[in-house]
């Protein structure tokens, strides 16, 4: 079988419905109306997200969901003016601290919540650079709450980031300059984040490609236009060989992640004309 037709058949009996929902999408028959359905269940009254940062098991909205929600929109091109998105902005607008941050409420630390989730410090620049950043691109966001973003990011940016081997650490940098804007540290920003993604491919410590392409997303970015051809051809037949017997990529979190992840790098491996 080909790498379709084995993640098809891994679908049939993995991932959550959104998980599914999203390789249809992208490979089947659900159009953008289906994808976002089923999208909607799990968007709160509030605007915001819940259930798909699987980490995070409180029905109440938080800003990790909600970011994979922006994410997947602007993945299947979901118009900023579509009534699910400017909710998702309404909740964003609310819900962020005057320090440029959105945090959790008390209502999250009362379910399962991953070890790194409690005790995450607030500000950070991850969840407020990266939301900024997709919210950005999806042309959403107001004048002041881009503001703000930019204040903390002026307070924490620390270029010392990127010469560390920590993904996490690059996060922000990379969700916060993907979008064409003007800022004037966005040209050194996305040259660290480019030498930062060869390092990591010539010395081997970003061991599985699907992170890889998380910070270069489409051919067409900076950082897609920047990388050398011959890293993006290896790392995409490596994106391609970690597919396992079952048609499902390995997650390097828990087994709840493997829908989503195999759905990602789906996604990645047609944006590169690989399938």
């Amino acid at each position: 079988m080909d790498i379709l037709q084995k993640a098809e058949h891994f679908f049939q009996s993995n991932g959550r419905d959104i998980d599914r929902a999203i390789f249809h999408h992208h490979f089947g028959d659900l159009d953008q109306a289906g994808l976002l359905a089923v999208l909607g269940r799990y968007q709160n009254e509030d605007g915001g997200f819940w259930g798909l940062e699987v980490d995070i098991a409180a029905p109440e909205s938080n800003p990790f969901a909600t970011e994979l929600a922006l994410h997947l929109c602007l993945q299947a091109n979901v118009p900023g003016g579509h009534p699910l998105l400017q909710k998702t902005a309404l909740y964003l607008e609310n819900t962020q601290s005057e320090d440029g941050d959105w945090h959790f409420s008390d209502a999250i630390y009362q379910a399962d919540l991953a070890p790194w989730f409690q005790g995450w410090r607030w500000p950070t620049l991850n969840p407020a650079c990266t939301t900024a950043g997709l919210l950005r691109e999806l042309g959403l966001g107001s004048e002041r709450l881009h503001q703000r973003v930019e204040q903390l990011f002026q307070q924490m940016a620390n270029v010392a980031d990127l010469t560390s081997d920590q993904f996490y650490a690059v996060r922000p940098y990379a969700f916060y300059f993907l979008p064409e804007w003007d800022h004037p540290q966005r040209p050194f920003y996305l040259s660290g984040l480019v030498w930062w993604l060869i390092r990591q491919h010539v010395d081997g410590k970003l061991s599985d490609s699907g992170h890889f392409f998380e910070y270069v997303r489409r051919p067409q970015t900076a950082v897609g236009r920047q990388l050398p051809s011959d890293i993006l051809e290896t790392r995409l037949s490596a994106l391609a060989s970690e597919q396992m017997a079952d048609g499902g990529w390995p997650s390097p979190y828990g087994d709840g992640w493997r829908g989503w992840i195999t759905a990602q790098n789906l996604v990645t491996l047609r944006l590169f004309g690989r399938i």
